[in-house]
């Protein structure tokens, strides 16, 4: 899996998305036989899918529940309320951007390119280019949960989206498994429902700040999408959306352990670079509202 994320923003803040996007269809048109079996190849992959999905899903479930009564056991009621109103400011600032820190505004959120190539035994192997996203409706998210522990430090935080969406121009070549061949290009419109996103990090100090551990997952409900071009013919193109409408939440939870570590890397990389320049005190300060925006200025990278 090789996964690339293109975006002209200041030093100060890059944030990494990505987007996996799988479509599949044959090259020529489908014979008629083919297409009233589409259905059970829907159905088929999505068990196949499921099952591959569940042992993994359920080791991570059994070690949050192990690891959420030590952290929560040492977070007060406080800390959690100053973490959520953190929050709740720098969602407030999306729109507009904070010029103080040099950060763009971030809705809508833009990115210039985003390169996918990954060959999965289960999915196949597929090249994406995504070009000029816009991801609107970021700015409206729910903090399900916020706590700062004093052990680790440790910082853990669940948000949730409730609707994005995105458009741009996408490239998609490939073959699905060994059976399908893919193509399309062309814009492109997707709404995103009920995304979810898991953070987990334990903060260290050698000589400035750094994030000792840095966990990320993400989940995805459903899917809508609109693809212009997508197999070269309007009616393939709109059977074919809807059936990896139904399998896109697996089949990202399939190529999730390749997709994961690059954007952890990434991530976790560039916050570092901001906040090395700060002490714990200082970036404590900034996380229970002692501390403005404007008043670590001076102490990150610019």
């Amino acid at each position: 899996m090789k996964c690339r994320v293109t975006r002209q923003v200041p030093t100060m803040m890059r944030i990494a998305l990505v987007v996996a996007v799988v479509h599949a269809s044959p090259a020529e048109p489908l014979p008629s036989s083919l297409l009233g079996g589409i259905g059970n190849v829907a159905n088929t992959a999505t068990n196949f899918l499921t099952s591959a999905v569940e042992k993994p899903r359920n080791l991570l479930l059994n070690a949050t529940r192990m690891t959420t009564g030590y952290i929560d056991n040492a977070a007060s009621k406080g800390l959690e309320f100053k973490l959520k109103r953190f929050l709740e400011k720098f969602r407030t600032r999306m729109r507009n951007g904070i010029t103080e820190l040099g950060i763009p505004p971030l809705e809508p959120f833009t990115l210039d390119e985003i390169d996918i190539d990954t060959d999965n035994p289960e999915i196949g192997k597929i090249s994406l280019v995504i070009e000029n996203l816009e991801l609107r409706n970021l700015s409206t998210f729910l903090i399900d949960r916020a706590k700062l522990s004093l052990i680790g430090p440790t910082i853990t935080i669940n948000i949730s989206i409730p609707e994005i969406y995105a458009s741009g121009h996408y490239n998609i070549s490939g073959i699905l498994g060994d059976t399908y061949p893919l193509r399309g290009a062309g814009s492109f419109q997707t709404t995103v429902r009920d995304f979810r996103i898991y953070v987990n990090t334990v903060l260290g100090y050698a000589r400035g700040m750094y994030l000792k551990k840095f966990d990320l997952d993400f989940s995805l409900r459903a899917i809508k999408m609109r693809l212009e071009n997508f197999m070269g013919g309007e009616e393939i193109g709109q059977i074919m959306s809807k059936v990896f409408e139904d399998l896109t939440p697996e089949a990202l939870d399939v190529i999730k352990p390749d997709i994961l570590p690059p954007i952890q890397d990434y991530v976790a990389s560039h916050v570092n670079e901001t906040i090395h320049h700060l002490t714990m005190r200082d970036l404590f300060h900034v996380l229970l509202g002692k501390y403005e925006f404007g008043d670590i200025t001076h102490l990150l990278i610019p």
